[in-house]
């Protein structure tokens, strides 16, 4: 992956810069971005960056927001007039932009993809820098400043700490290259005790219930040896899924209908992923959206959006996962 080329437009040129995060935005995505403002702000000093949240921010990334703030954060459309550089950054699907997908593409604008995600077919970038081997986006963007030679400062460091943290699991999936670089931002001032605290969310009410919920919805299966569990809940499905995942699950399926459509989100454990090479992002999450809807993710993580009903969704996931583990779901009762 060559970096060094990074913006590919001369920063002395540059007036307006836009770093789009996913809808949503997860505190790898919002981190990341906060760590290229800090990256632009020394190359292109005179340049206005502004971060953009095409459809908000999950509870957890707003609340560690509160500590990373930005002055220049547009939520939603924005102002007009455009820009003359784009960087979308852990995007994993274009339709995950929401109304910014269209703005991107019309845009005159240099257009960059940084991510960790596989590359999507027909993607609108002039420049890629995708690393799937990466554990997250703010590992690329922490090669970033060094391949390019710009000091980092500690907030940064700490910005880019926390977005590690949160995609590996708290690094507890982090391979070598992952902890060199954590190594690096500790370094640069970052403290692994504050992203500890700070990524420690206090129990929200309405994710206590979601919950609670699923799990009295739950299925359980067994699948050529494996556990598997579906449910469905109308918020909080990543939330549930992982949780799910942390009670002993090993691959959890978690649908539900948000605002007329379907969202899933699937978790499986580590020793899952490295035993069956079932991957959940692009063997799963993609093989379901890809009649109606978008989805993809990493081997452990993966989200979609369909036009299936929850039930549908469920089932159809829980069919995927037997068919690829050369099995019939068996029903634990």
């Amino acid at each position: 992956m060559t970096t060094v080329a990074f913006p590919f437009v001369a920063p002395d040129g540059l007036k307006r810069v836009g770093v789009i995060c996913h809808r949503h935005a997860d505190p790898d995505a919002y981190m990341a971005a906060f760590a290229i403002s800090r990256l632009m702000a020394k190359k292109a000093p005179s340049a206005k960056v502004e971060v953009i949240l095409p459809d908000g921010m999950s509870l957890l990334t707003r609340r560690l927001a509160e500590s990373f703030r930005l002055e220049n954060l547009v939520e939603g459309g924005g102002e007009g007039g455009d820009y003359d550089l784009l960087v979308a950054v852990d995007i994993g699907h274009t339709e995950l932009l929401k109304d910014w997908l269209g703005r991107l593409q019309d845009s005159h604008a240099v257009k960059v993809l940084i991510d960790h995600h596989p590359i999507q077919e027909g993607s609108p970038y002039d420049h890629m820098l995708v690393d799937p081997a990466a554990s997250s986006a703010s590992e690329i963007v922490a090669t970033l400043f060094r391949d390019l030679g710009v000091d980092m400062e500690a907030q940064a460091a700490q910005a880019l700490l926390l977005g590690i943290m949160f995609d590996s699991q708290h690094l507890l999936i982090a391979k070598e290259r992952t902890l060199r670089e954590v190594v690096r931002l500790l370094d640069r001032g970052a403290s692994i005790d504050d992203a500890r605290l700070l990524l420690r969310s206090p129990p929200d009410y309405g994710e206590v219930i979601a919950k609670l919920k699923a799990a009295r919805r739950l299925k359980l299966y067994r699948v050529a040896g494996w556990v598997v569990v579906t449910t469905t809940v109308g918020s909080f499905q990543s939330n549930v899924a992982r949780s799910l995942v942390s009670m002993g699950a090993d691959v959890a399926v978690v649908t539900g209908e948000t605002g007329g459509e379907t969202r899933g989100s699937l978790r499986a454990n580590q020793r899952f992923w490295e035993a069956t090479k079932v991957h959940l992002g692009t063997d799963v999450a993609a093989s379901i959206a890809k009649e109606a809807g978008f989805g993809g993710g990493h081997p452990t993580a993966a989200s979609f959006t369909c036009s299936l009903s929850e039930g549908e969704a469920a089932d159809a996931t829980l069919d995927i996962v037997a068919t690829l583990l050369k099995d019939q779901p068996a029903e634990i009762r």
